[in-house]
């Protein structure tokens, strides 16, 4: 290990988009804050700064549907345009976020890494938007590469998005994924469709995109409408026509068909399609709120462990390394694997910077959500450090005050 190894950190799963709502706390102040933790602490070499997939959210990105192209279509000069499109709508609307990292970059206090999620894995066919976003960070005009994987051999760490674990988000060779379907064709265009039906703005509607796990929007769609009466028609009709129209769809039918299992097995095609098919009008209407519920506890208790398991297998085909960064999840998590070559060996998941309305389902039998913002991060300390600190794992959740109760 390096005797100067410089502080390390990871951020990941910022999701900024063009058109939908952001986080209460706007992202440039989010980063003022963390800065000054890490200046604090960062000594004489600059702090090196790891975006962990999805700063970028370009699937869910309602601009899509105004042309012939989706985030799951096949790469095209058309489709890269697509990309490069948002992408400036983007750096235009967070101007003072990427103002605050620029700066200190080109103040020689800060060092910029980024590495694609499944969110911004279509950076991959846009080298254009690639050079711009890296301007933006950097100040650099240069053509740069993200690539899906980081080692940072000095701090023992191996860093990739998460997803890789994950099927319905994940594929081997960077190709589109059935989340991107989902959340193009369901979570993006349902917000819209309503408003198109009942012709009202009903801001709530744009929560959908914090719903997390993302396998709860069915469950959030269904509170939506028993908590509102007056959305109660125009959501189920609408969340019914649009799960209809995704089963329906060629690119659906043929993920589907690749990924069923055997009889025997509930493969992650039959799960999606059985929670879908659940949460349409007709099903919920002969009273399944506890069938779902324990649908999603199902999911959940599948999807846990997942990534750290994961990270397990990767730790045993790279020796000489103790830990794993991923984001995805948009929860923070510190997992102690064991030890590797006589060093303990510890999973990090870096949750989010965004909103997120998580699902609970303890009371009551019906799913419910806790809207707040998040803030988590990991960092590795330079030699030297004045408290001896090795790294640090923080995570953190701003709650709004209401004057009413929150379902």
């Amino acid at each position: 290990m390096a005797d100067d190894r410089p502080m390390l950190l990871f951020v990941s799963d910022i999701h900024l988009t063009d058109q939908l709502h952001g986080a209460i706390i706007p992202r440039a102040a989010t980063f003022e804050r963390f800065w000054v933790r890490i200046q604090a602490s960062r000594g004489q070499r600059p702090a090196e700064l790891c975006f962990v997939g999805d700063l970028f959210d370009l699937v869910r990105s309602p601009s899509w549907f105004d042309g012939a192209y989706r985030p799951y279509h096949e790469p095209s000069p058309g489709l890269a345009a697509k990309i490069e499109a948002i992408i400036d709508q983007i750096l235009v609307r967070e101007e003072p976020f990427f103002s605050a990292i620029r700066e200190r970059v080109e103040s020689g206090a800060l060092k910029i890494h980024y590495v694609l999620g499944n969110h911004d894995r279509l950076l991959r066919y846009a080298p254009a938007a690639r050079r711009k976003v890296w301007k933006a960070l950097t100040g650099e005009d240069r053509d740069v590469e993200f690539p899906t994987q980081m080692r940072f051999p000095d701090h023992g760490v191996i860093a990739y998005h998460g997803n890789a674990s994950d099927s319905v988000n994940y594929d081997a060779d960077g190709g589109a994924t059935i989340g991107d379907a989902i959340g193009s064709e369901l979570i993006t265009r349902f917000p819209r469709s309503v408003r198109l039906l009942t012709g009202e703005a009903h801001a709530e509607l744009d929560d959908i995109d914090d719903v997390r796990p993302v396998y709860a929007v069915p469950a959030w769609v269904r509170q939506l409408g028993v908590l509102n009466p007056a959305l109660l028609r125009p959501v189920n009709e609408t969340w019914s026509g649009l799960v209809e129209s995704f089963l329906s769809r060629s690119f659906v039918k043929g993920w589907m068909k690749e990924h069923k299992r055997n009889r025997f097995a509930l493969g992650e095609a039959m799960k999606l399609k059985l929670l879908l098919e659940l949460s349409t009008r007709k099903v919920v209407a002969k009273g399944s709120d506890k069938r779902l519920t324990e649908l999603y506890k199902f999911l959940q208790h599948g999807f846990d462990g997942k990534m750290s398991k994961h990270g397990v297998g990767v730790l045993a085909d790279n020796p000489g390394f103790n830990y794993i960064v991923n984001g995805h999840s948009h929860f923070a998590t510190m997992v102690p694997l064991g030890n590797v070559g006589g060093k303990p060996a510890v999973y990090f998941n870096t949750g989010t910077w965004r909103s997120v309305h998580q699902i609970g389902h303890g009371l009551g039998g019906r799913p419910t959500f806790l809207p707040y913002d998040a803030m988590s991060y990991l960092v590795f300390f330079p030699d030297g450090d004045e408290l001896g600190r090795a790294y640090e794992w923080w995570t953190g959740a701003m709650i709004a005050r209401t004057d009413t109760a929150t379902a």
